[in-house]
């Protein structure tokens, strides 16, 4: 009997491999040509290290390497998005990053409190998203959210976001002008400062004794005073909320800022910094509050020396109560991907740059914590396309050359 030839191999299985083959290796080119990056030298370990610096799960944050940013988490999947309008605080007595907000304008409605465990590497949600269906003003027209509780409208929050560690809340102080519901109510509706308790898990807006007065905090910044027990919003001047809680004050009348700015306390030396513009700046702006919530303070305008960064807007920052620097990320030029790592030293006045810690490009984030617990600084990155990314970055300044 006449044997037959053997089969072929499946020509087209070969062809499929070696277009997937290709396809890698040009889109490793293109990156390249994207970054405009030579493989060698000190830029090609800045960008292998951009890549891929992830923590492996049988280590912790106390076995991180020094002035780089090391990928902490990184779900496959997960069933909500970071918002670029969210902002974050960080909960002291838990040690536990809290982030609340929504990009709004019809597209998303996350008023969840999303809460990152450093130590389990895990995120959760308290309570599902409430229904835009519930969305409605209360007896008192508030506008509340909510079948199952009262709570917030999502809502735009940029740098608003505050952990008070007077009452263990997280508190929001914003107000959802951009919401598509804000018009459906408009001229009715109470917008007011929210508290959410960390204890019994309940929102409830503000008791002020002047509610239907409350500021108009839209796109501003804030931050907590812990040497004056003080809740401190900036924008359209500085207002203020002492231990008593029970009515913004007008502290200052002065605005050197128009939106995108963030706020952040040095504790160590009693004052706020402000970092960024909507007109993009690289100055420092530092306030020195009054005596007692409500007092004047003083402002000053920086001009720092050192490694100064692009002006930016929309920026994270955060401050480390141990070495007393602020830590903030600031996109390079157009066309690069990528952020460079600056901290801000306050008694110098001047920028330094991290040398080995890059990371990619942010856009409008203000999603950085300080972990006093841990030590370490918490970057939350990502948008619509993937699940968020946790960084982490342990600031050792000794190590950085002058």
């Amino acid at each position: 009997m006449k044997t037959m030839p053997a089969p072929r191999r499946n020509w087209r299985r070969r062809l499929l491999w070696s277009c997937v083959v290709a396809g890698v290796l040009l889109g490793a080119l293109a990156l390249v040509a994207r970054h405009r990056l030579p493989l060698r030298g000190d830029a090609a370990r800045e960008y292998a290290l951009m890549l891929k610096r992830d923590l492996p799960a049988a280590r912790t944050v106390d076995d991180i390497p020094p002035n780089t940013w090391v990928k902490l988490h990184q779900p496959w999947r997960l069933d909500w998005r970071r918002q670029t309008h969210a902002g974050a605080a960080y909960d002291e007595k838990r040690g536990l990053l809290l982030m609340f907000g929504s990009d709004t304008h019809g597209l998303n409605w996350d008023n969840e409190v999303h809460v990152f465990d450093p130590d389990a590497r895990r995120w959760a949600s308290p309570y599902p998203a409430s229904s835009p269906d519930s969305y409605r003003l209360d007896a008192q027209n508030r506008a509340v959210a909510g079948d199952d509780a009262v709570r917030p409208w999502a809502m735009h929050t940029y740098d608003t976001v505050v952990y008070d560690a007077g009452r263990d809340a997280l508190v929001v102080l914003a107000r959802p002008d951009h919401s598509p519901k804000a018009k459906e109510f408009r001229g009715r509706a109470r917008h007011l400062s929210w508290r959410y308790d960390l204890e019994t898990g309940q929102w409830d807006t503000f008791d002020t004794n002047e509610p239907d007065r409350t500021p108009r905090f839209f796109a501003m910044s804030a931050a907590y005073d812990s040497q004056r027990d003080t809740l401190v919003v900036y924008g359209g001047g500085v207002w203020e909320m002492g231990p008593a809680r029970d009515g913004w004050q007008r502290a200052s009348p002065e605005s050197h800022h128009e939106i995108h700015h963030s706020l952040e306390y040095d504790s160590l030396r009693g004052l706020f910094a402000v970092f960024g513009d909507y007109r993009k700046t690289n100055k420092v702006w530092l306030y020195r509050p009054g005596p007692r919530a409500g007092d004047r303070g003083v402002w000053e305008a920086r001009e720092p020396g050192g490694d100064v960064p692009p002006a930016g807007q929309s920026l994270p920052v955060a401050y480390d109560s141990g070495h007393g620097l602020f830590l903030l990320c600031v996109a390079r030029g157009a066309g690069d991907e990528r952020a460079d790592t600056y901290v801000y030293d306050v008694d110098t006045n001047r920028y330094r740059r991290l040398p080995m810690a890059a990371i990619e490009r942010l856009g409008m984030n203000y999603d950085m914590v300080f972990d006093r617990k841990r030590g370490v600084f918490l970057l939350v990155t990502g948008a619509w396309r993937t699940p968020p990314i946790v960084w982490a970055l342990r600031l050792n300044p000794r190590l950085l050359r002058d």
